[in-house]
């Protein structure tokens, strides 16, 4: 039996995404595509807990897991795993690369523990097959992280019906943050988004840079707004601090929800390789992306609004992870490039606070 017409006779279906919730937001028109395409399917998507969000009113049913898995959460998993072996799903579908050899024997065990009836994801960079039908990237005609669930989905007769990934936030939420920024902001039409962080060092764009941009933006009449989690704070403190004046900091002080609802109401955004970025852009808002130049073919936001991507021109490219963890392709991106970028988009697309 061809998979797609197995597919066709499965009643429940499981998508495993544990990956961050920027590769979640990649993984969404693969989702979509699928839901649309088996309408006779009740789809449970196993993801991590803080991910929920990005699924709200998406799917029928989300299962969330502490990973990478560790000793201390190993009681949870375990029982979060049975019950999904009590399901008894038809078939499972992963949605991403496992770039390591002990992800791959994690979701080795994951999946033998689930027992789906059949098993489909991509061959790991390992080389190894962890599933019943394995799809090797090479075949891919783009690198792009979108681009490879499709062409696995494309490989067992399902159709792209989605190619974009798109969200949307709460309206409760919009409107209370959209009143957040008419208050401490009450004289300014545009406000710019900003974040500094990302999971790795190296994804950063100076703090400095930021604080300089958030100065010539605040200098020009823009008001900025920047964002992050507890761990970008100080960071935040500082950025406010270099712009002096039409500057506020919401790190640590939102949840996901809130996040999305907020990037929803700004005029634009700014931020580095990072979940924010792929939720700005997935909620169409005008965002510009700072990455290092080997990620950018794989990890390009995409969404329906106007998105830059932007990193220096440098004799490294592309890159080969040979430079001990500095990479100039962002450290020598100029201020003036960024804010260039910005003032064009803004100027372009305006939004102002509604």
């Amino acid at each position: 039996m061809e998979p797609v017409e197995y597919l066709r006779s499965c009643t429940r279906g499981v998508l495993v995404q544990l990956a961050g919730f920027g590769d979640l937001i990649l993984a969404l028109p693969a989702i979509d595509s699928l839901r649309a395409f088996f309408p006779g399917i009740r789809w449970t998507v196993v993801t991590r807990s803080p991910n929920r969000a990005i699924l709200r009113n998406r799917v029928e049913d989300v299962r969330t897991l502490p990973w990478p898995p560790d000793v201390l959460h190993f009681p949870i998993l375990v029982k979060e795993v049975l019950r999904l072996r009590w399901d008894r799903f038809d078939c499972a579908l992963h949605l991403y690369d496992i770039p390591s050899l002990r992800g791959a024997i994690a979701m080795k065990a994951f999946f033998m523990s689930m027992r789906p009836g059949l098993s489909i994801g991509r061959i790991s960079s390992w080389g190894s097959s962890l599933f019943d039908i394995a799809w090797d990237e090479a075949r891919s005609v783009s690198p792009h992280e979108v681009d490879l669930n499709l062409g696995m989905l494309g490989s067992l007769g399902v159709p792209s019906l989605v190619n974009v990934p798109s969200v949307s936030p709460d309206a409760d939420l919009v409107q209370q943050m959209s009143l957040l920024l008419k208050k401490q902001f009450p004289s300014i039409r545009q406000v710019v988004a900003i974040f500094p962080g990302g999971t790795q060092a190296v994804n950063r764009w100076p703090v400095t840079h930021y604080g300089a941009l958030a100065s010539m933006l605040s200098q020009r009449g823009l008001g900025v707004c920047v964002l992050g989690g507890q761990a970008e704070e100080a960071a935040a403190r500082k950025i406010v601090e270099m712009a002096g004046k039409n500057a506020l900091s919401l790190a640590g002080r939102l949840s996901l929800q809130e996040l999305m609802a907020l990037l929803s109401v700004v005029s634009s955004y700014v931020g580095n390789a990072s979940g924010p970025t792929h939720l700005a852009a997935a909620l169409g808002t005008p965002c510009i992306g700072l990455f290092r130049s080997g990620d950018v073919h794989r990890f390009r936001p995409r969404g329906p609004g106007p998105i830059r991507v932007l990193h220096s021109r440098v004799e490294c490219i592309p890159c080969k992870g040979i430079n001990k963890g500095r990479h100039v392709c962002l450290e020598t991106l100029a201020i003036e490039v960024v804010v260039n970028a910005l003032m064009d988009m803004t100027s372009a697309s305006p939004q102002p606070q509604s």
